[in-house]
């Protein structure tokens, strides 16, 4: 718009506008807008509020019998695909905690190996933080976090992979949104799907 805007003020004024001005108005005005985006990136604080260095997560077979020991979920057989896609995930978001629904995603994400029976491994006053949309809260598994920002509308994790480890990241909200806006990329910007959980959509 701005373009057309200019070549008409020029045709008006009998100005001579040649193709050559026109492209190089026209991509010089990309770059001006990749520097303001890049001057947005906010840094946004976290803490790792717990973590391991040693934690391998279990394979198939040994999350299958892990969970056919838990009543709760029935005979897991039947539909192991429903249980195997959170070995798939190596983040998850939570907006909520609630109930026993904790306990369960230790159980589904594999964590339960280093912890066993799970505990709040973090300050127990994060719970109520997390709840009243203060605070966020990230399991990072097999890989390591080097930065959050914000971007425009979400947060830009940036994390390193590890052979071995997670960490429990905890951070400041910039927003209020159901669901945590989060997208999370190595260092060479390749891009890690996030499961998320908010208070509408708690199930697993």
């Amino acid at each position: 718009m701005k373009l057309l805007k200019l070549v008409s003020m020029f045709l008006l004024t009998g100005a001579f506008v040649s193709a050559q001005t026109i492209i190089s108005i026209t991509f010089s005005q990309p770059a001006a807008s990749q520097s303001t985006n890049r001057s947005k990136a906010i840094e946004v604080p976290f803490k790792v509020c717990y973590s391991s260095e040693t934690w391998v997560r279990p394979t198939k077979a040994e999350q299958i019998n892990f969970l056919l020991s838990k009543k709760r979920y029935g005979d897991v057989t039947k539909e192991p695909e429903r249980y195997e896609r959170w070995l798939s995930y190596n983040i998850y978001s939570f907006t909520i905690f609630g109930g026993s629904a904790f306990a369960d995603y230790h159980y589904l994400a594999g964590l339960w190996t280093p912890i066993g029976n799970p505990v709040w491994q973090c300050d127990k006053s994060s719970r109520h933080k997390i709840n009243t949309g203060e605070i966020a809260e990230v399991w990072v598994l097999l890989y390591r976090a080097i930065s959050i920002k914000w971007v425009g509308n979400h947060y830009l994790m940036v994390v390193k992979p590890t052979q071995k480890g997670f960490q429990y990241i905890q951070l400041s909200r910039r927003e209020h949104q159901d669901s945590l806006p989060l997208k999370v990329i190595t260092e060479d910007g390749s891009e890690i799907k996030v499961l998320p959980f908010s208070p509408n959509n708690l199930s697993y």
